[in-house]
């Protein structure tokens, strides 16, 4: 989990690929692999539940959410 501030995020990562050899980069909308997905409940539940995502990269994002007062309180 990382908080980087949104024009800083656009800047580095712009140009990011929709896809490689790992996968396809999941967002919001029809917007640029860059926009991301916002840290909410919904977003989080839906990529849980709903989305193909690596068992570690799960684990790091449930516990992102479990401690998230911590991490951007």
């Amino acid at each position: 989990m990382v908080v980087i501030d949104d024009d800083l995020f656009e800047d580095v990562f712009g140009s990011t690929v929709q896809f490689n050899e790992e996968g396809e980069v999941v967002t919001v909308g029809e917007g640029s692999a860059a926009e991301g997905i916002p840290f909410t409940e919904s977003a989080i539940d839906r990529l849980l539940d709903t989305e193909p995502f690596a068992a570690p990269g799960a684990a790091c994002l449930a516990l992102a959410w479990k401690h998230r007062h911590s991490l951007i309180g």
